[in-house]
């Protein structure tokens, strides 16, 4: 007989706890995206300055590089499923302040702040209840179903939904919609079955929180050590970390990119973010088609390197788009220079899963249950920490010098990380799907 909080002995699409775990993160991440577009539109239209749309990300990261590791100790305390639930109500709560204050920057900055503080405490409640509720041997697909959803989400809410109802019906109907998703996230996150903490089980309150601050630095030191002796773990969790800075900037810098080298209104970043959200789509189910067959070292490996080849034709848009206007007229060769900045975006999208579905699912199958809360709290930890410094720069640098000084430093970083961790790549096995 199955027991509770253990992994269905059946198929991904007949296992009803991951059915609704991926239900609820479908509505969670529409609306998160849906809100994020609004922001940033918001903030760009106000103050037509890379700074301020850098400002916007940073106190989406500021919360994770206070309470990171913390958010990890509390999952390991505590019964993820009330985590998953409680985290969903609260979000669907923290996007109030844009109907009753209105719209204006600080508005924007306060909700962008609140959500990501929140966040910060269900990413890794979510990430270790996978494991949990999915047989080790089916881990590869469910994480490329998340990481799909993640980016599926990202075009649906970004693309789709934030767009639409803002034409139709404005802010205010965009946010009672997401208010409502994330209400339903919370609704289908109830129906999942407890994941019982590995350590000291307890309630959502001060008594966990108490513990777990008193517990946060003996869980840093505990995870850091587990990481000195597993270097194949800090670099997958680099890798990670370093994908979801590049998007962190890339969303900072994408309204002064389509305003500044494409000359288009902010709401066309949808140019960008479009077919770099398909590419990680395609990524993904190339991933799931020949993901038996490819090292994940060797698809690592190769996203690293097209990313920084992406950054770099990136970079040098400007001045094209400066010879296809001296060229052929100021409109003549402006299509064709979309679609070219477009195909980039879409290579970088295939790059990015190429790189963060591998890196993830080596970090779930070697990591301890005991230990994963934590691990994956100090994931959270260098995402934000990788981010934050560069943001504090990317801005004004941007606002400065342009944007292409920025994508040559992400180029950087991607060859760094490739030369960095080839001998860590070299000696990885990951199980394969079937589970042999």
């Amino acid at each position: 007989m199955e027991q509770p909080g253990e992994p269905a002995d059946r198929g991904i699409i007949h296992n009803r706890p991951f059915l609704a775990l991926w239900a609820a993160q479908i509505l969670s991440q529409v609306a998160a995206n849906a809100t994020t577009f609004s922001l940033i539109v918001l903030v760009g239209e106000i103050t037509k300055s890379n700074t301020s749309s850098s400002i916007l990300i940073l106190l989406a990261i500021l919360p994770a590089v206070v309470f990171g590791v913390f958010a990890g100790v509390v999952v390991d305390r505590t019964d993820r499923k009330r985590v998953l639930v409680v985290t969903n109500a609260l979000r669907a709560g923290a996007v109030l302040p844009l109907l009753v204050l209105g719209e204006s920057v600080t508005t924007a900055y306060i909700v962008n702040f609140l959500v990501a503080a929140i966040t910060v405490f269900f990413v890794p409640a979510e990430s270790a209840t996978i494991p949990a509720i999915v047989r080790k041997r089916d881990l590869l697909i469910a994480n490329s179903l998340f990481t799909f959803t993640f980016n599926g989400a990202f075009l649906v809410g970004f693309i789709i939904l934030a767009p639409v109802v803002l034409a139709l019906s404005g802010y205010q109907a965009l946010f009672i919609v997401v208010a409502s998703m994330f209400g339903g996230a919370a609704l289908l996150c109830l129906t999942v079955p407890s994941v019982a903490a590995p350590t000291q089980p307890g309630r959502i309150g001060v008594q966990v929180a108490g513990a777990a601050v008193a517990e946060t630095l003996g869980g840093v030191g505990e995870a850091f050590a587990y990481l000195r002796v597993h270097p194949p773990v800090v670099w997958s969790l680099v890798y990670i970390a370093l994908t979801y800075m590049l998007v962190a900037i890339a969303g900072a810098l994408a309204p002064g990119f389509v305003r500044e080298v494409l000359g288009l209104g902010e709401k066309n970043v949808v140019v960008l973010v479009a077919p770099a959200g398909l590419g990680v789509v395609v990524g993904l189910g190339v991933l799931n088609v020949i993901g038996g067959r490819l090292a994940p070292n060797r698809a690592i490996g190769t996203g690293l390197l097209v990313t920084a080849a992406a950054l770099l034709i990136l970079a040098a848009e400007r001045p094209l788009a400066a010879v296809f206007r001296g060229a052929t007229g100021p409109t003549a060769g402006f299509p064709f220079f979309v679609a070219l900045v477009s195909l980039t975006a879409f290579v970088f999208g295939i790059s990015y899963a190429f790189i963060t579905v591998p890196s993830m699912t080596r970090l779930q199958s070697d990591l301890h249950d005991q230990i994963r809360g934590r691990i994956f709290g100090v994931l959270n930890m260098l995402v934000s920490v990788f981010s934050f410094a560069p943001l504090l720069l990317v801005g004004p640098v941007a606002d400065a010098y342009g944007v292409a000084p920025v994508f040559v430093g992400g180029a950087v970083a991607c060859l760094v990380a490739w030369i960095g961790g080839r001998a860590s790549r070299g000696h990885v096995r990951v199980e394969a799907a079937s589970g042999m």
